[in-house]
């Protein structure tokens, strides 16, 4: 024959043709009935216990079949049926939504820890600035204040509180988390040095967007005639300074008291965690599965005490720098005016209310901060 046509017409004019063909066509008919019940057999029902997932893993070994589309080589697309994890195909994106996971977690838990523990940190503040109040234990402080002042006063600094230290912790927790493995490249695997060059960059940058919240919530504190809140405080503080007030004056103490109490923190707190996992796992009679919690209530309380001692004397100069608008004297000159008002231990005033403050700033914040890891399926 000379065309399809030619051959189609001698098929229908020979009678034997016609028999092959017939029987061709069943063949292929009953083939393909084949393979539709083997499929069936194969996929199940959509509600069967246990198929589908034996079935994705069979699948998953096997190599995706290639194909050509528009000329060039690309991976056909999977049956309707084969379950696709979109996430797997997209890593770069599960890496994103991971490293904003550590933002979320580090902001709420940290403008939680530290908005609940309001009373104790006026209590520090005070301690470090009133001399009335200087030898008092937190206790007495405290109801020295709600007697000269009134109850009110033990909560003055809220707003500022939980809206700084929320922006700070968000900026401190996701930027030691996404700069861990880079540092970790840098050091060759050394985590001890990768961890803390990565809480020092974190804490560094979180004390510049602290500074005038910071100020903001110090001055409130120490003098009652400033303003009644955040919304007038902040603006008043910066018509009267100006914007770069709060950061000329005040980023070298917050600085000094930011980037140890991160290192404290953070640092200390992965080494308590990773040392005592390791001993109670090694201890036979402790579920494993149950040890989650002790492990991060221990190590978050042994962190606060690091990060507690560390910080105080930066805190103290903080203080000192902020408590009123007319303090002109530098970071060098602050340092030597409390050190002549009374020698090193003018660094360490009110650390016991400061250490109850921090004690339970950093449990509860840290606590939090994994849960809400877990939660967000972080690695915790």
């Amino acid at each position: 024959p000379t065309c399809r046509r030619d051959a189609i017409d001698i098929i229908d004019d020979d009678p034997q043709c016609e028999v092959e063909t017939s029987a061709v066509r069943r063949r292929l008919l009953l083939s393909t009935m084949a393979i539709a019940v083997a499929t069936v057999s194969l996929d199940g029902p959509a509600d069967a216990v246990g198929i589908e997932e034996d079935y994705t893993k069979q699948v998953d070994a096997v190599p995706a079949t290639p194909s050509v589309v528009e000329g060039e080589l690309t991976v056909s697309q999977p049956p309707p049926n084969r379950i696709v994890n979109v996430s797997d195909k997209r890593p770069d994106q599960k890496k994103k939504a991971n490293r904003s996971g550590y933002f979320v977690a580090g902001g709420a838990s940290a403008a939680f820890s530290h908005g609940i523990t309001v009373p104790i940190d006026v209590v520090k503040t005070k301690s470090q600035t009133d001399d009335a109040l200087a030898g008092l234990s937190p206790l007495d402080a405290a109801l020295r204040i709600v007697e000269d002042e009134g109850a009110g006063a033990l909560s003055k600094g809220l707003q500022p509180t939980v809206l700084g230290y929320g922006f700070e912790g968000a900026m401190k927790f996701g930027v030691y988390e996404s700069l861990k493995p880079l540092f970790l490249v840098q050091f060759a695997g050394q985590s001890n040095e990768a961890y803390l060059a990565a809480a020092v960059c974190a804490g560094a940058l979180a004390s510049i967007i602290l500074c005038p919240l910071e100020e903001t919530r110090i001055r409130l504190v120490t003098d009652s005639s400033f303003a009644n809140g955040l919304t007038d405080g902040l603006p008043k503080l910066l018509r009267e300074n100006g914007i770069a007030s709060p950061f000329r004056k005040g980023l070298a103490p917050m600085l000094s008291k930011q980037v140890p109490y991160t290192i404290g923190k953070q640092v200390s707190f992965d080494l308590f965690a990773s040392v005592l996992y390791s001993f109670l796992s090694g201890l036979s009679f402790v579920p494993r599965g149950q040890i989650a919690i002790e492990v991060e209530v221990g190590a978050a309380f042994l962190a606060s005490i690091v990060a507690c001692l560390l910080s105080q004397p930066g805190d103290v100069v903080l203080t000192q720098t902020y408590k009123n608008d007319s303090s002109a004297e530098g970071f060098l000159s602050t340092i030597n005016s409390l050190y002549g008002d009374g020698g090193v231990g003018r660094f360490f005033r009110g650390l016991s209310a400061r250490f109850l403050h921090v004690g339970c700033i950093i449990t509860f914040q840290l606590v939090i901060y994994d849960q809400l890891k877990q939660a967000l399926g972080l690695p915790a």
